[in-house]
């Protein structure tokens, strides 16, 4: 009979063993949950509030290219309307010439052209016959210029520039947008294991979050901070 209680008293003794290690397992496994869904919070946010800073940056970055691209077109306007005034000048000047109404084209030449335009055509003038110059308006006049072009020009790039900057912000806000999402389901799969009780599931549940946490981090450490976000921000 004794030999009998020493046995059930052994049995339930491994049978507590077994159970405690089973509850030390399951403790473990819930503080490792709780770990990770920690984790993946902070990894929600910090990808939301990228593509937040990216958002607002790319907003930033179209108003500029908007801006700059209304400049570039005005400036192309004035480029265009002082170039059109020039060549009716011109014409006009090159009329009275050849009509021998100097007096008129002293006048147009003197009183309505401007400095720039009068040093074109006296260069033009200068010029032999042989040269072939129709008119003052080329590039090997060293009087005339096509800067109000070229200053329109490197207006419209600079818009494209931004216009770009804008695309690619955008682009990568998208790109924390899906990984906010994808992390968002990683915290589903570890809350729903931290409320099973079945090991196997609550292990299972935890390894696939796991799986999926672990791409989250090494994309977003592929995509770095390209907000610029700093601690400063927070303070």
């Amino acid at each position: 009979m004794a030999l009998d209680e020493n046995s059930i008293g052994a049995t339930a003794g491994a049978a507590m063993a077994v159970e405690a290690r089973k509850q030390t397992v399951l403790d473990r496994t819930e503080i490792v949950l709780a770990i990770l869904l920690g984790v993946a919070a902070i990894l929600t946010a910090w990808s939301t509030f990228q593509s937040a800073q990216l958002a607002s940056a790319m907003t930033a970055a179209y108003s500029e290219g908007i801006r700059v691209s209304d400049a570039a077109s005005q400036a192309f306007n004035d480029a265009s309307a002082t170039d059109v005034a020039d060549q009716a000048l011109f014409l006009e000047f090159a009329k009275a010439s050849q009509a021998g109404e100097e007096d008129t084209a002293l006048y147009i030449h003197d009183s309505l052209m401007s400095e720039e335009l009068a040093a074109a055509v006296d260069w033009w003038i200068d010029q032999p016959d042989s040269a072939g110059y129709a008119t003052p308006f080329t590039e090997d006049n060293p009087n005339w210029s096509t800067a109000m072009f070229d200053d329109a020009e490197a207006l419209d790039a600079e818009a494209q520039a931004q216009f770009d900057e804008a695309e690619k912000k955008d682009s990568l806000g998208s790109d924390f947008d899906i990984l906010a999402i994808i992390i968002a389901l990683a915290l589903f799969l570890f809350g729903i294991a931290s409320l099973v009780r079945q090991q196997r599931i609550k292990i299972g549940l935890g390894a696939v979050g796991g799986v999926i946490l672990v791409f989250s981090l090494i994309r977003l450490l592929q995509l770095g901070n390209p907000a610029g976000v700093t601690l400063g921000l927070f303070f």
